[in-house]
């Protein structure tokens, strides 16, 4: 895919207007309104945590199994500890807000259907690892992550505890994705080419119910259309050992570690694209967040200026 150069160039002003060197990015947009698709972004192929955004990969894998008639969207599974990880739907106010289902436990069935709504609607981590179970990290891998370049980005883990997991995959690395991956995995959705034309319009339908009344991400009022999938984590050291993180502050001059990631297909008034945000911000206080808001702001500006 081409390379624009000078999209690159605007793109770092933005970085640098918004004084976001000193945090740790991953960023690309692709223009889906040139004759040819032409990237452009910042540390593109930086790769660091995405967080739940990486349950895309296990959602279109499972779509492809229901497209190959290796499985069926209305096959009934049974939920199983260690996976049933949300117990309390109260502990996540931000990502299920409003949402009124009651949070998947060990001995509940549910239909694939409704796991993938749950997986793409709310993030639901209970929905995702028993999804992972019937897709398979290696069928994940071989199917979705390596025949599309994706090489890096193997899922790996579970969203539980090391110790909960089968044991040959205690010891594994994190799974890590880059904006580029990221950017093309939504581009490849969006021409309907992520595996098959079904598969990527049943993933688009899927993440056009993303809660709108939690997290938003990059959205913003000003555009027509946005199916996404974000990712956030915090590990907050203040909540471990107020002591040790002051000493962190001073020593390391951090004591919070934030991921805020976004990644998804934006309709314009005149512009259309795909884009993905991978960032680490790491801060002395639990307030300092990712400008999200005014970052998004500032790239739709830039992106609807490129196609006047």
């Amino acid at each position: 895919m081409k390379e624009n150069l000078q999209l690159n160039e605007e793109i770092v002003k933005i970085i640098q207007k918004l004084k976001l060197e000193p945090v740790r990015m991953s960023f690309a947009v692709i223009n889906l309104h040139t004759p040819e698709p032409e990237i452009a972004g910042y540390h593109m192929d930086e790769f660091i945590y995405p967080a739940s955004i990486y349950k895309v990969f296990v959602g279109a894998e499972i779509l492809r199994k229901v497209y190959e008639k290796i499985l069926n969207l209305s096959d009934i599974v049974e939920i199983k500890s260690p996976n049933d990880v949300d117990r309390d739907i109260c502990l996540f106010p931000k990502t299920t807000s409003k949402d009124h289902r009651p949070p998947l436990k060990a001995g509940d069935k549910m239909t694939i259907d409704y796991l993938l709504d749950l997986v793409f609607s709310r993030s639901d981590n209970t929905a995702s690892n028993t999804l992972i179970d019937i897709a398979g990290r290696e069928d994940i891998n071989s199917h979705i992550i390596l025949p599309n370049g994706w090489k890096g980005s193997e899922v790996t883990r579970k969203f539980l505890d090391r110790l909960k997991e089968e044991k040959e995959y205690r010891v594994s690395r994190i799974t890590v994705s880059n904006a580029r991956y990221l950017a093309e995995f939504f581009y490849k959705i969006e021409k309907g080419e992520l595996v098959s034309k079904w598969v990527s319009e049943k993933l688009k339908a899927y993440m056009q119910n993303w809660n709108r009344e939690g997290r938003s991400g990059l959205n913003l009022p000003e555009f027509v259309n946005y199916y996404r999938k974000g990712g956030w984590l915090e590990i907050n050291g203040y909540k471990y050992n107020f002591l040790s993180a002051i000493k962190n502050v001073t020593k390391k001059g951090y004591a919070v570690n934030k991921w805020s990631n976004d990644a998804g297909v934006v309709t314009g008034q005149n512009s259309h694209y795909a884009l993905a945000l991978l960032s680490l911000t790491k801060s002395a206080w639990p307030w300092t967040e990712f400008p999200l808001k005014s970052f998004a702001k500032e790239i739709h500006i830039l992106m609807e200026k490129l196609d006047r």
